[in-house]
């Protein structure tokens, strides 16, 4: 801008200076009537300006239209003429209304389904979808009746979400599963700048933020489900609840805090109360990879009246409901806390990660403890990234290189874990173990296909199928998600 001031007053000044040369005495009143057209002038440059920049008008145009007028107003001025009498130049109605007419909104499909943004870019909406079909089968089972093969829909989600005018974001979804609909995400967030970090406050339902596996979205889960670790160290509540959740994420780091009752429920009852924290820092990061370092930590408080239900965790495969953990029952509590620890990282194509940790179960008689742990690797056999983020230390969806195509045929992943869960200090409660290997094919970013083989053992004390036993599990499952 000062460039084009000083443009404007050079052309002015020359201006002068010519009508002085023309004219070896030029009167007062045309040297002030000059100096009014100058002013005018720069005052009307700044307006075009303005314009401009609001319409992406390239400045050598307004440069152009500018010294036209400088130059038209200087000519009569030399001639003898008074500057005062100088017409204006006034845009033709045409380029005026080129200037101010709004920019059509926007639609962007660099995710694979549409985002609408206002032509301002303060609205946004993003639909959400993702569907699950899974094909399980047992084998190896002691009792005939879990040696089951089974389809499965383990997910129809529909969403959507988006952005608001001040900072403000939404998000909303649906699930099918297991012949029910239920709510799964359910918030609306406020979202600033913080000390050069981004702070996210949200009110709503919305996924615990515990440890690696259990703060990331199912679909984007390395597994196709995640470890008896992560069933089994949650609060009663489950992997949702409702209530206040703040986020401050580095670039390298976050923390969270939250503060909730119970998931979406009917309103019978009194709600427990959960407070929840988890940190994680993403260290010695360079351009082949990084070491995680995490923790987290919760303490509920239950409802006196309540008989805690027997957690029945899912063992290799949703799809088989007879092949279940059995935590056992606790009466008359008084509350739970829980811990966990994360360590692993990335190298290259390569990831490792550990988590573990104990759940405590308060009771009006004692306290019982609930021990669980897993470890779990995979390697990108095409040479993608893991896409374990510093950011939020959670998985995300992998990039894949060379999407299946004419030149590509996508990404592949080979994944192992073992997971261990005990319950034994109650004499209700079950232990188990799974050993698991499995492949992940990624054709495109939004699209999966995984082939997952598990050798498990389950302990069960009470039950229909009370005792110990063992078997064989493989999965197959076909998925896409946007």
């Amino acid at each position: 801008m000062m460039l084009h001031r000083s443009l404007a007053a050079g052309v002015g000044l020359a201006a002068l200076a010519t009508s002085a040369f023309a004219q070896s005495a030029p009167s007062a009143e045309e040297i002030s009537a000059l100096r009014a057209q100058v002013q005018a002038l720069s005052a009307r440059l700044e307006q075009l300006e303005a314009q401009a920049r609001s319409q992406g008008q390239v400045q050598g145009q307004v440069q152009g239209q500018v010294q036209g007028q400088v130059q038209a107003s200087a000519a009569p001025v030399a001639a003898g003429t008074s500057a005062a009498t100088t017409p204006t130049a006034t845009p033709a109605p045409t380029q005026v209304a080129a200037r101010t007419a709004p920019a059509p909104s926007s639609v962007d499909w660099a995710t694979g389904l549409p985002e609408w943004r206002s032509p301002d870019g303060g609205f946004s909406f993003k639909p959400r979808i993702r569907v699950t079909a899974d094909l399980s089968t047992t084998l190896g089972s002691d009792f005939a009746n879990r040696d089951l093969t089974t389809t499965e829909l383990r997910g129809l989600r529909l969403g959507g979400q988006g952005r608001i005018p001040g900072g403000f974001s939404y998000w909303i979804e649906g699930d099918i599963a297991d012949n029910s609909v239920s709510v799964a995400n359910a918030f609306i967030a406020y979202n600033r700048k913080l000390g050069g970090r981004d702070l996210e406050v949200s009110a709503g339902q919305r996924l615990n933020d515990r440890g690696v596996e259990g703060g990331t979205a199912e679909d984007q889960l390395p597994f196709l489900e995640r470890s008896l670790m992560v069933s089994t160290l949650g609060p009663e509540r489950g992997a949702y609840g409702v209530g206040l959740t703040s986020k401050l994420t580095g670039s390298q780091w976050h923390a969270s805090l939250s503060v909730t009752g119970d998931a979406i429920s009917d309103g019978t009852t009194n709600d427990t109360v959960t407070v929840m924290g988890r940190t994680h820092w993403s260290v010695l990061k360079s351009e082949t990879g990084f070491l995680h370092l995490g923790g987290w930590g919760f303490v509920e408080d239950l409802t006196p009246a309540t008989t805690l239900a027997s957690r029945n965790l899912v063992v290799a495969s949703r799809g088989n409901d007879n092949l279940r953990l059995s935590s056992g029952t606790y009466a008359n509590p008084k509350g739970a806390s829980g811990f966990g620890l994360e360590f692993g990282g990335v190298h290259r194509a390569f990831w490792a990660m550990a988590e573990g940790g104990k759940r405590v179960v308060r009771t009006a008689g004692r306290d019982f403890d609930q021990d669980a742990f897993s470890l779990s690797t995979g390697f990108f056999l095409t040479g993608e990234t893991p896409p374990l983020s510093t950011r939020t230390g959670t998985w995300s969806r992998p990039k894949v290189a060379n999407p299946l195509g004419v030149d590509g045929y996508g990404a592949v992943e080979v994944v192992g874990r073992y997971d261990t869960a005990d319950f034994t200090d109650s004499l209700t409660g079950g232990k188990g173990e799974t050993w698991l290997l499995g492949v992940n094919w990624y054709p495109t970013n939004n699209t999966r296909v995984s082939a997952h083989w598990s050798a498990w053992s389950v302990d069960n004390r009470t039950g229909v199928f009370a005792g110990d036993d063992k078997g064989d599990t493989a999965t197959v499952r076909v998925q896409t998600a946007f």
